[in-house]
């Protein structure tokens, strides 16, 4: 007796292919934000992460020396008085960065600088969610000795100039006197701890100053910079102890500096310039009593808001949306303001 055995299947026909094809897209389609939630969240972490370490760094300085660093300092080198760098050079011993520190030549000008210096990559500088090349073309250094196309190492951090933007200096090249809106950075200003008036727990010192965006110039400014080297993009670098001065309007270039005011809203896009006319270097008014000064917004690439740290040394995530009264009053150190964390 013969028997009939059924022929076996051996693939999926196109229908059933065709539905697990959907339901594969489907799934990827429910993952796929999640994942990327979780890489964001992820990212954030190691920025809040890297800001405990400067805070952390900068009351080891503090400690080191009674006194915070300067935002900016100013010197003489022989006959002429010159920018010679940021707090974040400052702090590179206190990061345990002293092979980077020792490549610093404290004889000359930041923009002097050996290509190898201004070249170090300082991961703890770097926020993973910052769009920015950890080194970008420096296109607005032809007007000093350093040959031009060399690179820069970025920042995506800044130091709180507090709520004003008049970034000028005295004839003797002293620090800006303080005034109720004044942060805890300034060019030549090594604040004391006791000058933090308002209290560690309700003052910033560091946030977040993400490159990679657009510039534009003036207070409310929101159409993008251009010019003959290209778009502007609100880079900074870790070492650059200047913010823009006219005399590169001439050419076109624009910067960021390694401070930032709390005049803009947060998260403001496009970045507004940091501008410092050379033309009166000596005109203390903010943009808002028509001083020719100005300072860039903190800004950062995580949704809702950017990461601070604090005089204590503790890390909050502020919101874009926080009212602007409490903002500008976390920023200053003697403003006398009552201002909570929301």
């Amino acid at each position: 007796m013969r028997t009939c055995n059924k022929p076996s299947r051996s693939a999926f026909t196109l229908v059933e292919l065709l539905v697990v094809i959907a339901i594969i897209g489907v799934l990827v389609g429910l993952l796929l934000p999640a994942v990327q939630a979780a890489r964001e969240a992820a990212r954030r972490m190691q920025c809040s992460n890297n800001l405990k370490q400067i805070g952390l760094a900068t009351h080891n300085y503090e400690n080191t020396h009674r006194r915070f660093p300067a935002g900016m300092t100013w010197v003489r080198f022989g006959g002429t008085t010159d920018a010679s760098g940021t707090g974040f050079i400052a702090l590179l011993d206190f990061l345990e960065q002293s092979n980077a520190a020792s490549l610093i030549n404290k004889n000359v000008p930041w923009y002097l600088q050996s290509s190898t210096a201004v070249t170090i990559v300082e991961p703890g500088y770097l926020c993973p969610s910052d769009s920015a090349e950890s080194i970008h073309l420096y296109p607005f250094i032809t007007p000093f000795s350093i040959p031009s196309g060399d690179r820069y190492a970025t920042c995506s951090y800044a130091y709180s100039v507090g709520y004003h933007d008049g970034l000028g200096y005295t004839p003797q090249y002293t620090a800006r006197p303080v005034t109720p809106a004044s942060g805890i950075a300034a060019i030549n200003y090594w604040p004391k701890l006791a000058d933090i008036a308002d209290g560690t727990s309700n003052t910033f010192i560091v946030g977040e100053a993400a490159s990679g965006k657009q510039m534009c110039s003036g207070i409310g400014c929101d159409t993008p910079l251009s010019s003959s080297v290209g778009e502007n993009q609100s880079y900074l670098g870790w070492l650059v102890g200047g913010s823009n001065l006219s005399s590169f309007y001439a050419g076109g270039f624009r910067y960021s500096g390694s401070m930032a005011s709390t005049v803009e809203k947060l998260n403001k896009r496009y970045v507004t310039d940091s501008f410092h006319d050379e033309s009166q270097r000596h005109n203390f008014k903010m943009s808002s009593e028509g001083g020719p000064h100005r300072g860039t917004n903190f800004r950062s690439f995580h949704t809702g808001g950017a990461n601070f740290a604090f005089g204590d040394g503790s890390v909050q995530f502020l919101s874009d949306n926080i009212n602007m009264t409490v903002y500008q009053a976390l920023s200053t150190i003697q403003g006398g303001e009552v201002a909570t964390l929301p």
